[in-house]
């Protein structure tokens, strides 16, 4: 087991990166990925979200258009959207389905994000894109939700030094 300091030095050493390698991600990179995504917490354990994995070049320029000219997305060898499905959950929860799958895609997102770091490859969160776009693009059910873009592959660029608020600036002690 990873004891305290190793994970937060862990934590501390992901960055975004947004210049890949050509390099391929093998089928069990891709795996540990999505073994990781499956260990995420969901709402009611129902899974909530869909994951589409993109490989064909004409639909990562698509991406490209509809994520604001992001151009490193068809650089990725691997592209994994994540999308929020309430219909999943609708009949357990009702009106709150909507938020709660948009948080069990966004957590299993951030499970990804961490699993590609410890197998020593690279990604960037997305969110600025077009949810209309993408979601053509994928050709998503009536009532998904494209919530996250997360171009993988190794790194080809140095990363930007890590900037935050700070923990002490993060909490509100209310009494």
């Amino acid at each position: 087991m990873m004891d305290e300091k190793a994970f937060i030095d862990f934590l501390s050493k992901r960055r975004s990166i947004r210049g890949f390698k050509e390099d391929p991600i093998d089928e069990l990179q891709l795996n540990k990925i999505l073994e990781a995504c499956n260990l995420a917490p969901s709402s009611g354990g129902l899974q909530t979200f869909e994951i589409y994995q993109i490989k064909n070049r004409q639909m990562k320029e698509n991406l490209v258009s509809a994520a604001k000219d992001q151009t490193f997305i068809a650089q990725a060898p691997l592209v994994l959207v994540f999308c929020a499905n309430p219909s999943r959950s609708i009949e357990r929860f009702g009106e709150r389905s909507q938020l709660f799958s948009v948080q069990d895609a966004t957590i299993a997102a951030a499970y990804a994000q961490l699993t590609v770091h410890v197998l020593g490859l690279s990604t960037v969160w997305i969110g600025a894109f077009d949810e209309k776009k993408v979601s053509e693009i994928l050709q998503l059910q009536q009532g998904q939700r494209p919530i996250a873009i997360l171009p993988i592959g190794y790194e080809n660029e140095k990363p930007k030094e890590k900037t935050t608020r700070g923990p002490k600036d993060l909490l509100h002690t209310l009494d």
